[in-house]
């Protein structure tokens, strides 16, 4: 599947506000880091050195130019990252609570800019052998038509898509019919297989949600991750590793798996990249701490 990767979807500032400090009896001073599952795994993607692209809306603001140069020093191509005049970028305030716990909150509470995605032209769509795309972004519109759209241009195109589902099922509400829609058009569907796949599952398994076209991916945290396919499931343990931060562990197991499948490795391997990704992701603060390619293969056992 050699070929160039187009991560569509979500890009954010993470702002993180540190609890109280209570020795000095005032707050300490917040953090600002890039963000955005998506622009996340495209980060990865090009700091692992795959032929990456990102597409997606930011505003024309300081946020915004902050993200497209971040994204560009990890190698990704940033040329179909729009930052549009008049929209404010959207950001994240993380409020950290007593014990750790981590609150979001998501500004502006209207018109996200990450949202106001349009469909991607075929051809665009034709430069590229995959779409990574994630449910985060069906949601709201103009975005979630915009997303369908570009996916069933992919389907109809012969390009593979990629779909972390990253979003609960009950908080789209009743209507679940374009993630259903987006789910179609998935050859390699991703998610936790707790909080995400087993409530979109009819029989309890995530197993059941894979098909002869579509290869399902349950992460399973601190247990690893299964790929699960009609003709069975393959079980890779998490590696061993130091938890110091496990923000976007999810989205660097992504980048892992893939940049393998880019690479030309079987679905065994590219789940252990993936996993390897994750574990090594989990050593560093923040969610942008995907390896380089050299120490990935060497410490999935690919090298």
């Amino acid at each position: 599947m050699s070929g160039r990767i187009l991560c569509l979807g979500d890009a954010c500032m993470d702002v993180l506000l540190p609890s109280f400090d209570t020795l000095n009896g005032r707050p300490g001073q917040p953090t600002a880091v890039c963000g955005g599952s998506v622009a996340n795994t495209a980060a990865g993607l090009g700091r692992l050195g795959a032929a990456c692209a990102f597409c997606g809306v930011a505003g024309d603001d300081e946020y915004g130019r902050t993200m497209r140069g971040a994204l560009a020093r990890d190698g990704v191509d940033v040329s179909l990252f729009e930052l549009r005049p008049g929209l404010e970028s959207s950001v994240v305030l993380i409020c950290l609570e007593e014990g750790g716990e981590r609150v979001p909150f998501l500004l502006p509470r209207e018109r996200h800019a990450y949202l106001q995605l349009r469909a991607v032209p075929d051809g665009v769509l034709r430069q590229f052998s995959l779409v990574h795309t994630t449910g985060m972004m069906l949601f709201d519109e103009p975005a979630a038509s915009a997303v369908c759209a570009t996916l069933e241009r992919c389907r109809a195109l012969g390009i593979h898509v990629s779909l972390d589902l990253n979003v609960r099922v009950e908080s789209l509400g009743k209507d679940t019919r374009l993630l259903r829609r987006a789910i179609d058009c998935a050859d390699y569907l991703l998610g936790s297989e707790r909080e995400e796949l087993l409530p979109l599952a009819q029989t309890g398994t995530a197993a059941s949600l894979a098909t002869e076209r579509r290869t399902v991916i349950a992460r399973q945290g601190a247990e690893g991750a299964s790929v699960c396919t009609p003709r069975g499931v393959s079980h890779c343990p998490a590696l061993p590793t130091e938890v110091v931060d496990t923000v976007g562990a999810g989205d660097c197991y992504n980048s892992g798996f893939l940049f393998a499948l880019d690479r030309g490795y079987s679905l065994e391997d590219a789940n252990r990249c993936g996993c390897a990704a994750a574990s090594l992701s989990l050593k560093r603060r923040g969610a942008r701490s995907c390896p380089d390619a050299g120490t990935l293969l060497k410490y999935a056992g690919l090298a």
